[in-house]
């Protein structure tokens, strides 16, 4: 998952988190079951404790002894850690079956057992009848044995606690995926913009998502603005020019006319860079091809009779364009009067559905372009001086527009036998 996934990110800490939360929660149950654990051990130890007490006494001749003794069988199994013993500080009075060699100690305070085992001790003082001195007695168990019981209740917990965490994990995920749902179906919603279904954002559902839809209606109007403004200044300026070249031209001698026409042709070329810098900017434009190929035709094909050129046109089940038509008209006009220009008596316009959207291909019967000249023409800011000679600013200009919407065009030899003009653009849905 990348690194700059909101899934990923939600997940890694809403998962951290709740394994922060099952730690957490691990202690502190621990903490508690061994607080449980140790008072009920300690609960019976002192009950132990208090069988020995009642049944301590001292006989008429002074000896010391506990009859019956505690019938615990634990306190009969030789080194079993449970154990008991009397004593008054100084010596052990009487001890427990088990502990068949040594003993706790004077004052029962030993916390080792005769075989080196830890041991968990209960002392407590009484006074046994018949004798008035202070007497302590001393019950233990085997550590061991209380560390296994604690084991045994921490056990189902441990298994309760990663159920648990693995329930809230998947919870988390399906969480998480119903949060970001919204989320792609605003990506759809912007999508629809793009192809041109609609022209403004769908209103999401989530509230969130709602000031960033509004804000991107905002963006698509000011760039729709922007298209507009541009052309009309394109065309100001185009109108504004037109009149003082044709004054010029129709003052000028031969030379000054040749040169005129040459600036005519730059400045149109400089138009037409600035309209196609404004192309693909107004995301809900869309229009049919098969109408615009038409349009295409019906404009050359008089030329073209003239030239004995026959315009073929083939545009069925080709997708809708995801732009302006007047741009298309425009592409594919240049690149088809190149085309009627250069054949000797075939040119074929198709357009299709391919891998990059849609592809239109302008072919041609005649010379076609030497290889390594037809990177060079298409270059940006290629100028009518650096072009390959007869082809002119028309291919550049082409590509201009074709960039502008993100496609790309590109010159190959037909199967006609002259050039191919192949021209990838997107499009709608």
């Amino acid at each position: 998952m990348s690194a700059g996934s909101i899934r990923g990110r939600l997940l890694f800490w809403s998962g951290a988190l709740t394994a922060a939360a099952l730690v957490l929660a691990w202690i502190a149950l621990s903490a508690v079951l061994s607080d449980f654990v140790t008072r009920r051990l300690e609960a019976e130890l002192a009950a132990g404790a208090r069988a020995v007490m009642a049944a301590a006494e001292w006989d008429a001749a002074g000896r010391f002894d506990v009859i019956p003794a505690p019938a615990d069988p634990r306190f009969e199994r030789p080194l079993s850690g449970w154990y008991w013993q009397v004593s008054d500080g100084t010596e052990v009075l009487a001890r427990a079956p088990s502990l068949v060699t040594g003993d706790l100690g004077p004052d029962g305070a030993r916390g080792i057992g005769p075989d080196g085992a830890a041991l968990i001790a209960h002392r407590a003082r009484f006074t046994a009848p018949g004798d008035g001195r202070t007497l302590t007695v001393a019950v233990t168990l085997p550590a061991a044995e209380a560390a296994a019981e604690l084991a045994t209740v921490r056990r189902p917990l441990l298994v309760a606690l990663a159920v648990l965490g693995a329930g809230l994990l998947v919870a988390q995920v399906v969480a998480v995926r119903a949060g970001l749902r919204d989320l792609t179906r605003f990506a759809r919603s912007v999508a629809q913009v793009r192809d041109g279904t609609t022209g403004t954002v769908p209103r999401p559902a989530a509230a969130e998502l709602r000031p960033l839809a509004d804000e991107l209606d905002r963006l698509i109007a000011a760039r729709a603005a922007q298209v507009e403004r541009a052309r009309a200044h394109a065309g100001d300026l185009a109108h504004a020019l037109k009149t003082p070249l044709a004054v010029l031209s129709n003052r000028a001698g031969p030379e000054e006319a040749a040169l005129i026409a040459r600036m005519d042709r730059i400045i149109r070329w400089h138009l037409d860079r600035a309209r196609a810098s404004a192309a693909g900017l107004d995301p809900a434009a869309h229009c049919a091809v098969a109408p615009a190929l038409q349009d295409v035709a019906l404009v050359l094909a008089p030329g073209a009779r003239r030239q004995g050129i026959a315009l073929d046109v083939r545009a069925e089940g080709a997708p809708d364009f995801r732009g302006d038509a007047e741009d298309l008209i425009e592409i594919v006009g240049t690149l088809a009067e190149n085309a009627v220009a250069w054949a000797a008596a075939r040119v074929r316009i198709t357009a299709a559905a391919g891998a990059g959207g849609l592809v239109i291909d302008v072919a041609d019967d005649g010379p076609g372009i030497p290889a390594p000249d037809r990177d060079r023409l298409l270059a940006r800011g290629a100028r009518l001086d650096e072009s390959t000679q007869g082809h002119g600013l028309g291919l550049a200009i082409a590509a201009d527009r074709v960039r502008a919407y993100g496609g790309t065009l590109v010159l190959d030899r037909a199967d006609l036998g002259g050039l191919l003009a192949r021209v990838t653009l997107p499009a709608r849905g």
